[in-house]
């Protein structure tokens, strides 16, 4: 009996340690499983350690940790990013369409400083004479030819009411402006009837309610045509791309039915959308011509490839940069923000695009050849020139003999008289080709 009672008794202990073991390897499995994402904190930490306390500069723990997000966000993909908390403001503003500056488009000068490329009407600069291809150098008594683009901009920008000067090279000509900071309206859409029957509108950016602006838009220049409007120049060139749902709002203004746009991400995070055409408020009669160009991204491209694919538009000008990708917006406390990849777009004829392998035009046109190299311009003018054939030779001789390396070219213009742009804008004249000959 006593034997019994210790076999059941080894038995029950045996059972009861098998037991516990098991659920604590289950234990230190979940364990392990939970905390292997993060296993390289540690890691992390003593490196930050290490850096506070002997880099040979005192750099703040907030500091570091904004540049470790930007570090780990550039190894995924060009597009996602990381906003510490000043950088997303300026963002949101530019979001908004609203800013407070001067009133100026600019890109980088490959001599040091900042170049012109447009020019926005009702801002500062216009009002104080500014045009595209100017070439900031100075702000206020500060040279900024060894500052990047992203600190001259930070520089222009200030509060309203503050004055600032500006250091300007005009081609040969040294000039020194000075204006006051304005909030600047930035408008998405412009639009024009430039002849009877034929209208003109340019979405600049995506903005918020760019869709909705774009309809109006639309809806005045039918009133303003002393002829029913039969045709319509869309321009998207310079145009980064913005919101999604703004761009289907323009497709779903000249298509009916179909597919507009498709998003696909990783299976099962809720970032799979089909989005379809809707009948009502579709213009099936106006012919469509889309401007488009190597600046062309993301949202722009999405109006140009699926009226191409549905084929309601013939796109006009040069390849467009190849953005299918979609992003979104986290969010954090301190109002910083990080911008994550989360799926790709689709097009209704199934194609993805990627960098440099963006919508095709149906009709490549380049801008004209001077905009593009200067050398060719002087090349011509000197074949034109009354010279001897020995003279000429010599002159063509040391133009071939000038640096590669070119100032950014602000062409074509996107504003201003259009008579005047028409004149010295390839792909603008075929566009109107396209709708005249419809």
């Amino acid at each position: 009996m006593r034997n019994q009672a210790i076999r059941a008794f080894l038995l029950t202990f045996m059972l009861l340690a098998a037991g516990l073991y098991c659920g604590t390897q289950a234990a230190l499995s979940a364990y392990a499983a939970g905390a292997e994402p993060y296993a390289g904190l540690d890691t992390f930490a003593r490196a930050m350690t290490h850096i506070q306390e002997h880099y040979v500069e005192e750099r703040s723990t907030g500091e570091l940790v904004y540049a470790a997000i930007a570090g780990m966000t550039n190894a995924l993909d060009e597009q996602s990013a990381y906003f510490d908390p000043e950088t997303y403001a300026a963002l949101r503003d530019d979001h908004e369409g609203t800013t407070t500056g001067i009133g100026v488009l600019v890109t980088g000068h490959p001599q040091g400083g900042v170049l012109i490329q447009e020019v926005l009407p009702g801002g500062p600069a216009r009002l104080a004479g500014l045009k595209p291809g100017d070439r900031i150098v100075r702000v206020d008594d500060q040279d900024v030819l060894g500052l990047s683009v992203a600190e001259v901009v930070a520089l222009v920008k200030g509060p309203r009411g503050t004055p600032i000067t500006l250091g300007i090279e005009r081609e040969t000509q040294p000039l020194e402006i000075r204006l006051v900071r304005d909030e600047v309206l930035a408008p998405s859409v412009t639009g024009e009837v430039f002849e009877a029957g034929l209208g003109y509108v340019r979405i600049e950016q995506f903005r918020r309610d760019a869709g909705g602006a774009f309809r109006e838009t639309l809806a005045r220049l039918r009133k303003e045509s002393p002829t029913p409007l039969r045709g319509l120049i869309l321009d998207l060139r310079h145009n980064p791309g913005g919101l999604l749902e703004e761009a289907v709002v323009v497709v779903d203004t000249f298509v009916d039915e179909g597919l507009i746009v498709e998003t696909r991400g990783r299976s099962g995070r809720g970032t799979d959308e089909t989005i379809e055409a809707t009948a009502p408020g579709t213009d099936l009669d106006l012919n469509v011509v889309v401007l488009m160009d190597p600046r062309s991204a993301s949202a722009s491209e999405i109006v140009a490839g699926a009226l191409q694919d549905h084929k309601r538009a013939t796109v006009v000008g040069q390849p467009s940069y190849g953005k299918g990708s979609v992003q979104t917006y986290f969010e954090y406390e301190d109002h910083s923000a990080l911008k994550l990849t989360i799926a790709k777009y689709y097009l209704p004829s199934g194609r993805s695009l990627t960098k440099g392998d963006g919508i095709t035009p149906d009709d490549l046109v380049l801008p004209k050849l001077e905009s593009l190299d200067p050398r060719a311009a002087l090349r011509a003018r000197l074949s034109d020139a009354t010279l001897d054939d020995a003279t000429r030779t010599e002159l063509l001789a040391l133009v071939d003999a000038l640096p590669r390396s070119r100032p950014a070219q602000p062409a074509p213009p996107l504003d201003g008289a259009w008579a005047e742009r028409l004149a010295v804008d390839p792909q603008l004249q075929a566009a109107v080709r396209h709708l005249s000959a419809e």
